[in-house]
Protein backbone atom coordinates (compact mmCIF):
# COMPACT_ATOMS: atom_id res chain seq x y z
CA UNK A 1 0.00 0.00 0.00
CA UNK A 2 1.52 3.47 -0.81
CA UNK A 3 0.47 6.28 0.70
CA UNK A 4 -1.07 8.89 -1.09
CA UNK A 5 -0.43 12.99 -0.43
CA UNK A 6 -3.56 14.93 -0.33
CA UNK A 7 -4.09 17.39 -2.98
CA UNK A 8 -2.78 21.12 -2.40
CA UNK A 9 -4.88 23.32 -0.76
CA UNK A 10 -6.34 26.05 -2.87
CA UNK A 11 -7.92 29.54 -1.34
CA UNK A 12 -11.62 29.45 -2.41
CA UNK A 13 -12.65 31.26 -5.01
CA UNK A 14 -13.96 34.65 -4.57
CA UNK A 15 -16.73 35.70 -6.54
CA UNK A 16 -18.38 39.31 -6.71
CA UNK A 17 -17.46 41.85 -4.49
CA UNK A 18 -15.32 41.30 -1.68
CA UNK A 19 -16.20 44.71 0.04
CA UNK A 20 -19.69 45.46 0.53
CA UNK A 21 -20.67 49.13 -0.16
CA UNK A 22 -21.35 50.57 3.02
CA UNK A 23 -17.62 49.43 4.38
CA UNK A 24 -16.47 51.42 0.97
CA UNK A 25 -18.57 54.76 1.56
CA UNK A 26 -17.68 54.87 5.66
CA UNK A 27 -14.01 54.62 4.18
CA UNK A 28 -14.29 56.94 1.45
CA UNK A 29 -16.07 59.59 4.08
CA UNK A 30 -13.30 58.97 5.93
CA UNK A 31 -10.56 59.53 3.55
CA UNK A 32 -12.55 63.08 2.96
CA UNK A 33 -13.25 64.07 6.43
CA UNK A 34 -9.54 62.99 8.02
CA UNK A 35 -7.03 62.52 5.28
CA UNK A 36 -4.41 61.23 7.65
CA UNK A 37 -6.54 57.83 8.80
CA UNK A 38 -7.41 57.62 4.76
CA UNK A 39 -3.90 57.82 4.14
CA UNK A 40 -3.04 54.88 6.72
CA UNK A 41 -6.31 53.03 5.19
CA UNK A 42 -5.20 53.30 1.98
CA UNK A 43 -1.36 52.03 2.67
CA UNK A 44 -3.24 49.07 4.23
CA UNK A 45 -5.47 48.26 1.49
CA UNK A 46 -2.94 48.75 -0.82
CA UNK A 47 -0.16 46.25 1.04
CA UNK A 48 -2.78 43.11 0.31
CA UNK A 49 -2.48 41.11 -2.18
CA UNK A 50 -6.00 41.32 -3.41
CA UNK A 51 -6.39 43.06 -6.56
CA UNK A 52 -9.55 44.84 -5.41
CA UNK A 53 -8.27 45.87 -2.23
CA UNK A 54 -5.08 47.34 -3.79
CA UNK A 55 -7.50 49.13 -6.37
CA UNK A 56 -9.70 50.51 -3.14
CA UNK A 57 -6.14 51.93 -1.68
CA UNK A 58 -5.11 53.70 -4.65
CA UNK A 59 -8.61 55.53 -5.07
CA UNK A 60 -8.62 56.40 -1.00
CA UNK A 61 -5.13 57.69 -1.74
CA UNK A 62 -5.77 59.48 -4.63
CA UNK A 63 -9.43 61.26 -2.53
CA UNK A 64 -7.18 61.92 1.10
CA UNK A 65 -4.33 63.98 -0.68
CA UNK A 66 -6.67 65.78 -2.55
CA UNK A 67 -9.02 66.67 0.33
CA UNK A 68 -5.87 67.36 2.61
CA UNK A 69 -5.03 69.80 -0.10
CA UNK A 70 -8.43 71.12 -0.19
CA UNK A 71 -9.06 71.64 3.84
CA UNK A 72 -5.25 73.23 3.44
CA UNK A 73 -6.50 75.81 0.71
CA UNK A 74 -9.46 76.35 2.74
CA UNK A 75 -7.87 77.33 6.11
CA UNK A 76 -5.24 79.60 4.05
CA UNK A 77 -8.35 81.19 2.78
CA UNK A 78 -10.08 81.72 6.04
CA UNK A 79 -6.48 83.14 7.84
CA UNK A 80 -5.70 85.51 5.49
CA UNK A 81 -9.43 86.90 4.47
CA UNK A 82 -9.10 89.53 7.54
CA UNK A 83 -5.11 90.76 6.41
CA UNK A 84 -6.83 90.86 2.85
CA UNK A 85 -9.77 92.86 3.99
CA UNK A 86 -7.84 94.97 5.74
CA UNK A 87 -5.16 96.10 3.39
CA UNK A 88 -8.18 96.71 1.36
CA UNK A 89 -9.76 99.06 3.54
CA UNK A 90 -6.44 101.15 4.17
CA UNK A 91 -6.69 101.93 0.06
Amino acid sequence: MYYQQPPPAYPPQQYGPRYSGCLKFILYALSLSLPIVGIIVALIFMSKGDPEASSLGKTRLAISIVSFVLICCIIGIVMLAPVVMQALEGM
